[in-house]
């Protein structure tokens, strides 16, 4: 009887483990977006690399019709983004038009492209790297809510925030100078994404009253600023 019991304890213990085991290296599925898409950073553990698929040029939203339809949309879904979706929304923002002659879809004083286009998702911070068409991951963690003290950017899937690399602004001689067209070039940045969340049925808004000290710090921004940023998602 004792040898049985034996027997019995052990095998109870083998199968706890082994349901222990399985539980602990259960995968997740990968989220999808409402149109099938695979979502591009909604994985448990934030990627340092992420390659994004081209932009979509098939778009075909005259251009007076994007117009008459850019407005400030404050009231987001927490619905994500598709991969394809946020390619061509940071291609709009500041990608390249003529790749081989280095230059943006935005203009820029003096032509010293001095933006770093970050993306503030669920999981992580991650850098825009336009000539790579990816995004590298900067820091893990949620703070989509540090960006600002206004509700939409906790609320929003992802948020593009500008921020003036001062060492690329070296033509200008003043931080008022650099300050000054910082602010001018954030201006065509800021309507480009106007511009394409009225052709993709994106909601956005232009917010300058971010908290850039807490930015700051978030990137380690040593000699920049934190002009704008726009939280982007879909309307309610």
């Amino acid at each position: 009887m004792k040898k049985i019991l034996i027997i019995a304890l052990t095998l109870v213990l083998a199968l706890g483990s082994a349901q222990a085991q399985k539980k602990n290296t259960k995968v997740s599925a990968t989220p999808k977006s409402s149109n099938g898409n695979t979502t591009a950073i909604t994985t448990k553990s934030a990627p340092k690399l992420i390659d994004l698929p081209p932009a979509d040029f098939a778009m075909d939203i005259p251009l007076q019709k994007a117009l008459a339809q850019r407005r400030t949309i404050r009231d987001l879904s927490e619905e994500e983004l598709s991969n394809e979706m946020i390619s061509s929304l940071l291609w709009a923002t500041y990608g390249f038009n003529r790749k081989d002659e280095q230059k943006r879809v935005v203009p820029s004083a003096v032509n010293v492209q001095e933006f770093d286009i970050y993306l503030f998702t669920r999981d992580g911070i991650y850098l825009y790297l336009a000539e790579k068409n990816c995004l590298e991951l900067i820091l893990t963690g949620d703070h989509r809510a540090d960006i600002s003290s206004q509700k939409h950017f906790a609320v929003a899937p992802v948020s593009i925030v500008m921020v003036a690399n001062y060492e690329r602004m070296k033509a200008f001689k003043t931080e008022a100078d650099r300050d000054f067209y910082a602010a001018v070039d954030a201006g065509y940045v800021s309507q480009n994404i106007y511009l394409f969340c009225a052709s993709a049925d994106l909601g956005t808004v232009a917010c300058g009253g971010i908290n850039r000290d807490t930015i700051h710090k978030l990137l380690k921004i040593t000699n920049g600023k934190a002009i704008l940023a726009h939280p982007v998602g879909r309307p309610l």
